[in-house]
């Protein structure tokens, strides 16, 4: 005997922001706030942050939320997260060549601690978003 079934899914197209991505998914696993909470070992109030768009998703934690729920993680990625993703270390020392400066004056022109900024162009560290943000105002094409 053959059969047929028919799924019905709802339509992702409506969906504009990470925590709507966040949302969908996790209902979709049958996962409450509290059980992916505790998945990401964080409290289920910053689950719902994240999924209301209270507050901005962090990269790591977008990283961690798209292995739980089986996700590509790109759909969670907001401006700041996708430069870091992407190699964030290249894109500044192209950027800092195309202007001709050095790693101090590249990072004074954006008010950023040259000591730091060298550290990030190495990746060591990484910028947090408001460096990011600061680094965005100075150098828009970032």
């Amino acid at each position: 005997m053959l059969m047929h079934f028919r799924f019905v899914f709802e339509s992702l197209t409506a969906l504009s922001c990470p925590g709507e991505y966040i949302r969908y998914y996790r209902r979709r696993q049958g996962l409450t706030t509290r059980q992916l909470a505790d998945k990401l070992h964080i409290v289920p109030a910053t689950v719902c942050g994240y999924e209301q768009g209270r507050f901005p998703l962090p990269y790591d934690i977008a990283v961690a939320i798209s292995e739980i729920l089986q996700i590509p993680s790109n759909v969670l990625f907001d401006e700041y997260c996708s430069f870091i993703v992407f190699p964030y270390t290249e894109r500044l020392q192209k950027i800092r060549a195309n202007y001709h400066l050095s790693q101090a004056e590249f990072a004074n022109k954006a008010n950023i601690a040259p000591s730091i900024y060298s550290k990030w162009e190495s990746g060591y560290r990484r910028p947090s978003r408001k460096m990011y943000l600061a680094l965005k105002a100075a150098y828009p094409e970032i």
